[in-house]
């Protein structure tokens, strides 16, 4: 059957429509740009839009039509429009790919406005889930399905595109398990595109009401869609107007904190409080899959693994060799440090003991110190993180603006946009103040050295700043020297830590009102250094020489 799309067609699916290239009803063609001809009509439910299923030769496609009594509504046309430009410059299994736009005459001369697109098989998520009778996802799902929509996000953020209109019944699932995220319509340019003010439906963000849009509007309406997902329940039937509260998370099983506590992040009211950008959110998403895989492992299935991972004993070897490496991996085993054997085998300075120092949870290129408090003098507290830029990133040597890479130069501002990607700002955990750390390896004289570690720690606050300017918790900056590493075998081309030349910065948030800073940070990192380092190693670093210099905003 080909049916004839003129609105005004007495009857659109005449029996001789097949062998003809006219409506044998109106004379409209069938034939649309000579490729497309109409087999079936999917909805018109829409205020928006018909949809139609299509054929290119054996192919299916999906036709969408602008309803007739809006081709004359010039913002209506310009919607439309969009759709079609902004799925054109998306490529991604995850969104529809457009064929076509084009106009279409009727026979007799109305002016259609039609899009064709890739035809996905799949249900959208609000039916699927009622077909599971409102059964909520599990959080291995939901992770899943999480990170396949971030990474769709990251390419449309990625092209300067807002999608802000993403819901269940926007999401098509494919009968391989992979999303599709559809309904491109109101999408935006951002910074300077603005959007149209929208009514909130349970998933559209608050500021999106008075037309304001950014990246953390699409965050808000994902976060929203797994509050549905995994409820069961409309996010607006579980509002509590008196609080003024969402009160979700008790509608929840069996879901970890870390899981709730990433989606009260994207849901959080103020959009200054959700992810900076995608690769936050990924970066987040991998994390919570490792703990939460880690978590679900029973113990014996931990230990089959373990042993599946150890080398096995060639028959050559000597017998009495076997039980001394039993007897290691097993000490690994019962004290816990099998992570901090990893970490270990990446300093220069190997010793068989762990060091003392803490260990780095690993933030996509980041190293990363969680807050650990300091006392003062007067036993006054501060808590204090660390952020080191992986030891992929290192001072150049002899420079105090440049950084290496894997050996490639980069300038500051490189690292600028990398440390964004990257979501520092969510890293840093809302520190009060940052402290830029400066230190020199074996560059020169120690004079040259210290002067040297200075105007990196200068190059790196200011940095630190144009980052984060917009950060409501960072109310001061600080810079701390170093000075020059002190090793007796240092050499400037090998590093004797991990940390030697490293990029690092330094969150602050005060416990106690009159804290002394300088004490505090001093006794934190002494009690609780960062992997390897250790102060007494830096020219600047003994209790006389120690000293931040504050750099009000």
């Amino acid at each position: 059957m080909s049916l004839c799309i003129n609105p005004v067609c007495p009857n659109s699916n005449h029996p001789h429509n097949d062998k003809n290239r006219f409506c044998q009803s109106c004379g409209s063609q069938l034939e649309l740009l000579g490729r497309y001809r109409v087999k079936k009509l999917l909805s018109d439910t829409t205020g928006f839009a018909t949809v139609y299923e299509a054929y290119e030769e054996n192919t299916g496609k999906i036709l969408k039509i602008l309803k007739p009594n809006l081709s004359s509504d010039h913002k209506a046309v310009e919607l439309f429009r969009q759709e079609a430009v902004v799925l054109g410059q998306l490529n991604h299994s995850g969104i529809p790919k457009v064929d076509s736009y084009f106009q279409h005459q009727t026979r007799n001369g109305g002016i259609l406005h039609c899009i064709v697109m890739e035809k996905i098989t799949g249900t959208n998520l609000e039916e699927w889930l009622q077909q599971q009778q409102n059964q909520p996802i599990s959080q291995a799902q939901a992770i899943t399905w999480l990170i396949q929509l971030a990474e769709i996000l990251d390419l449309v953020h990625g092209k300067l595109y807002l999608h802000l209109d993403i819901k269940p019944s926007n999401i098509l699932l494919r009968p391989d398990g992979k999303l599709v995220l559809i309904h491109f319509g109101t999408a935006k340019t951002y910074p300077n595109g603005t959007a149209t003010p929208t009514l909130l439906s349970g998933y559209s963000a608050p500021e999106q009401m008075s037309g304001q849009a950014t990246p953390q509007s699409d965050f808000f309406s994902l976060g929203r869609t797994f509050v549905f997902l995994l409820t069961g329940k409309h996010p607006l039937d579980m509002y509590d107007v008196h609080q003024n509260l969402l009160q979700w998370r008790n509608h929840t099983k069996q879901i970890s904190p870390s899981l709730l506590n990433f989606i009260d992040w994207l849901i959080a009211p103020e959009s200054k409080n959700r992810p900076t950008n995608t690769q936050g959110i990924l970066q987040r998403l991998r994390d919570i899959k490792q703990q939460v895989n880690r978590d679900e492992i029973p113990y014996s299935e931990q230990q089959t693994q373990l042993k599946s991972h150890l080398p096995l004993q060639s028959p050559t070897k000597s017998f009495n060799k076997v039980p001394l490496i039993a007897f290691c991996a097993a000490l690994i085993v019962s004290v816990g440090l099998l992570s901090l054997v990893a970490f270990m085998i990446g300093y220069p300075r190997f010793t068989l003991l762990p060091p003392p120092g803490q260990s780095p949870q690993r933030k996509g290129k980041i190293a990363y110190f969680p807050y650990e408090t300091g006392k003062d003098s007067q036993g006054r507290v501060a808590k204090f993180n660390i952020a080191v830029l992986s030891i992929e990133y290192k001072w150049l040597s002899g420079s105090n603006f440049q950084i290496t890479n894997n050996d490639r130069v980069i300038s500051l501002d490189v690292l600028k946009l990398r440390l964004e990607q990257e979501g520092i700002q969510e890293i840093m955990e809302n520190p009060e103040e940052i402290i830029s750390v400066g230190t020199a390896s074996c560059e020169g004289s120690l004079s040259l050295a210290q002067r040297k570690a200075f105007e990196r720690s200068q190059q790196l606050q200011n940095l630190v700043k144009r980052i984060f300017q917009n950060s409501p918790s960072v109310k001061n900056y600080r810079l701390l020297n170093l000075g020059k590493f002190q090793g007796s075998s240092c050499q400037s081309n090998r590093d004797l830590t991990a940390y030697q030349r490293s990029v690092i910065i330094i969150g602050l948030k005060r416990q106690s009102k009159a804290v002394v800073i300088d004490e505090a940070l001093r006794d934190r990192l002494e009690s609780k250094p960062f992997g390897d380092f250790q102060l007494n190693d830096y020219s600047l670093g003994s209790v006389e020489k120690f000293k931040t210099i504050p750099s009000k905003l």
